[in-house]
């Protein structure tokens, strides 16, 4: 059985881990180091099981603790040129860090491949990941999208599980206390994925045959696990959840294993 653990997923620190005990991959790595080993940990997890890390974008919540991780680990990190240039000209990196572009094709890594593909967010460079496991299960990742584009579409569709996100309710965003340049910032399409867009591609996604649903990066001023898991569960429906379909909801820290 395949395993995706989604051990930090909001926007105060991203860190997601694809493997078991022995080996896997982590994309991201936005907490502190301490505070990520502490979560491998807690779930049985060897941090010496880590092969290779890798990045969607450079917001402090997706790289905060990957210096000193890759300090004390020295496996090989992969983003995006454009990305990589950006971490090593900010201090991002330990001297010496081995890095690797993958803006095309796939990487090879303890058995597990995987692919980039390229996402509109806010920053110069972002992307999500397809991961290939060694038993040919499949999984990505997608977060911090404002839209979910024919890229990002084909690059998802027909996994056997998805962390798409969620991250925030329309009506709570209109309603919340942020200035009107940041509310438009995120509704943009170079912001977030609203609950009712998320829910709007869990239904195709279904139909392309993804049964097992993960939705993360869910704001803590704009959205609550309740109401994105109601948005789900009436995007899917007549669809039952645990019957025809799997659906998690991914805590801000604390995750444990989603197995498919």
């Amino acid at each position: 059985m395949a395993r995706m653990y989604p051990l930090f997923s909001s926007s105060k620190g991203n860190c997601i881990y694809f493997g078991d005990s022995e080996s896997g991959i982590m994309i991201d790595c936005g907490v502190s180091c301490k505070r990520v080993c502490g979560a491998l940990a807690e779930n049985g997890l060897d941090p010496d099981a880590v092969k290779g890390i890798f990045v969607t974008h450079t917001h402090s919540d997706h790289i905060k603790g990957l210096k000193v991780f890759l300090k004390k680990r020295r496996i090989p990190v992969y983003a995006q040129r454009q990305n990589i240039d950006i971490m090593l000209e900010n201090g991002c990196l330990p001297e010496g860090a081995e890095c690797i572009a993958i803006d095309e094709g796939s990487a090879e890594v303890a058995g597990f491949s995987v692919t980039m593909f390229s996402t509109q967010h806010d920053t110069p460079a972002s992307c999500g990941y397809r991961v290939v496991y060694p038993d040919g299960k499949s999984a990505a990742l997608c977060t911090d999208l404002g839209t979910v584009t024919d890229t990002v579409w084909q690059s998802i569709c027909g996994c056997d599980l998805v962390l798409m996100e969620s991250n925030y309710d329309p009506d709570m965003l209109r309603r919340g206390s942020y200035p009107p340049e940041l509310k438009a910032r995120i509704a943009s399409d170079h912001g977030h994925l609203s609950n009712d867009e998320c829910g709007y591609n869990l239904a195709k996604l279904y139909e392309s045959g993804t049964m097992n649903f993960v939705l993360g990066h869910i704001s803590e001023e704009n959205n609550t696990p309740e109401t994105v898991e109601r948005s789900a569960v009436a995007a899917l429906s007549p669809r039952v959840a645990a019957r025809d379909y799997m659906l998690y909801i991914a805590k801000p820290e604390g995750g444990r294993a989603v197995i498919f």
